[in-house]
């Protein structure tokens, strides 16, 4: 099966160095694409009050309280519109699955200066599902792969990530050849 490649770097920071890496996902565009949406339709809404105050024609002075208060307002609104962009940019950025020939790692950015970095054995995986859901998600061909292994363990989810069912494939495909090569270690579960 062939590897999906993208056009940055396929090496990360903690590779082994006789590791292959399949496969770097992130999100689907449509979701930094509704992060913009939400920018640009929260930078218009204050646009109806300018449009309300041209009309009623009010006349206030430049150097009276009311101005002041007004202009701080709409300044810390539009800081607080920016600074939920970049946070959401962020999430949206720095969320990262990595399939290798050897393992999944799965980073998720909690916030800004908090990241979960969880690792799993490719040969230890049980079960992999597709999901799609809505008419949306089935037009652009993105959704949720869920990778659970045996045991309490958590399972691995990519959220929203293009093409699930061939992401899905694929760590199937990883798995069965892991386990080809490595026999014993899929039989101390």
């Amino acid at each position: 099966m062939n590897a999906m490649h993208l056009p940055w770097s396929t090496a990360f920071l903690q590779q082994h160095s006789d590791e292959k890496v399949l496969l770097i996902l992130r999100r689907h565009w449509l979701v930094l694409f509704r992060f913009i949406c939400e920018l640009i339709g929260l930078s218009l809404l204050p646009m109806s009050f300018f449009i309300t105050w041209y009309w009623l024609d009010w006349d206030i002075e430049k150097n009276s309280l009311i101005y002041i208060i007004t202009v701080l307002f709409f300044s810390l609104y539009y800081l607080g519109v920016w600074l939920r962009f970049y946070y959401d940019w962020f999430d949206y950025y720095l969320d990262v699955w990595v399939v290798t020939d050897q393992r999944i790692i799965d980073v998720q950015q909690k916030g800004i200066f908090n990241r979960v970095v969880s690792e799993l054995n490719i040969v230890k995986i049980q079960d992999v599902t597709s999901e799609v859901k809505g008419e949306l998600q089935t037009f652009l061909d993105y959704g949720n792969v869920y990778v659970q292994t045996a045991g309490e363990q958590r399972r691995f989810i990519f959220q929203q990530v293009p093409h699930p069912q061939a992401v899905a494939q694929l760590v199937i495909h990883t798995n069965n050849e892991a386990i080809k090569r490595h026999p014993a270690e899929a039989k101390l579960e």
